[in-house]
């Protein structure tokens, strides 16, 4: 049985995530130009918790990731690397050994950020890896975590990275004619939503009970089915994101039991939420500082 590597994320870990991306134009041969691949394409259904996060929604901490990883990034320099990475997508597993993590990056780096940190002085092993029946070489960066860069557009990071080049060089040696379709192991709802962050993060957890848990502080049994929400900045308070939550109960007797124990914990006046149908609740403009946000997204 193949053993998956678990890494406990931190802000210099997810740093070096970004800032690898700023190796797309060195160390590997270019892909063969053809049917361009969405980088949700390359997102497997194995995580338990699912994350989009464009650039316009919160470009100041792409900043601070960038700049926390070390003393050689200027403040300009982590402006502009951020300005040219569009949108991350994450897949997330959260054990007692740590945090898993699948990721697929969409950006664009311009070649005077040539990489620096991505190298053996650095403790990074580089190989090459051809996927089976392919003339196409990609190159592979082994340390705490794995990370490849098999277009100028796109970064894969993580788990069984080697499962993600497969995919892609399947992908792009498709017809161009098949640019318009998403070939892709999540279901149609969950792609529409991801996809759809476009000024605000979005996420979804289909094992919710881990994500609430570090949200509210509080163990809660909901018997929920899954849980999806979305972060953006409140208008008022710069500081501060505005959370709208929707959570969908296995019955109409644990959403009633629910709404009741999550109002307790985020501590909402009956004017806050809403249900929809038998199963379901949405929690509207919950206000979380900022901070807290940087804090649940590095787990």
């Amino acid at each position: 049985m193949k053993k998956h590597k678990f890494w406990r994320l931190s802000a210099a870990a997810i740093s070096v995530i970004l800032l690898g991306f700023t190796s797309l134009f060195a160390g590997c041969k270019s892909a063969p130009a053809g049917r361009p691949v969405d980088p949700l394409e390359l997102i497997d259904n194995n995580s338990a918790f699912y994350l989009a996060v464009p650039k316009a929604a919160d470009s100041v901490l792409i900043e601070r990731i960038i700049c926390s990883v070390g003393e050689d990034i200027s403040e300009s320099d982590a402006k502009i690397i951020s300005g040219h990475i569009n949108k991350i997508y994450c897949g997330l597993n959260r054990s007692r050994y740590g945090t898993e993590l699948q990721a697929a990056i969409d950006g664009n780096i311009p070649r005077s950020f040539l990489p620096k940190i991505l190298n053996n002085k650095n403790g990074w092993k580089i190989s090459d890896y051809v996927p089976k029946n392919s003339i196409s070489v990609y190159k592979v960066y082994s340390g705490d975590i794995d990370m490849s860069f098999p277009s100028s557009k796109i970064a894969c990071i993580g788990r069984d990275i080697d499962v993600m080049l497969d995919k892609y060089d399947s992908l792009v040696n498709l017809p161009y004619d098949n640019a318009n379709e998403l070939y892709t192991d999540l279901d149609d709802e969950l792609i529409a939503y991801l996809k759809g962050a476009e000024t605000e993060i979005r996420f979804f957890a289909n094992k919710p009970q881990s994500f609430l848990t570090i949200l509210t502080g509080t163990q809660l049994d909901l018997k929920l089915i899954d849980v999806k929400g979305s972060f953006k900045t409140d208008p008022k308070f710069d500081s501060q994101y505005l959370l709208d939550l929707s959570f969908r109960f296995k019955n109409v007797t644990y959403l009633k039991a629910g709404r009741a124990l999550l109002n307790i914990a985020f501590g909402l006046t009956n004017s806050d939420d809403e249900i929809i149908g038998d199963n379901e609740l949405l929690i509207h403009n919950i206000r979380i500082d900022k901070k807290q946000l940087y804090q649940l997204l590095l787990l």
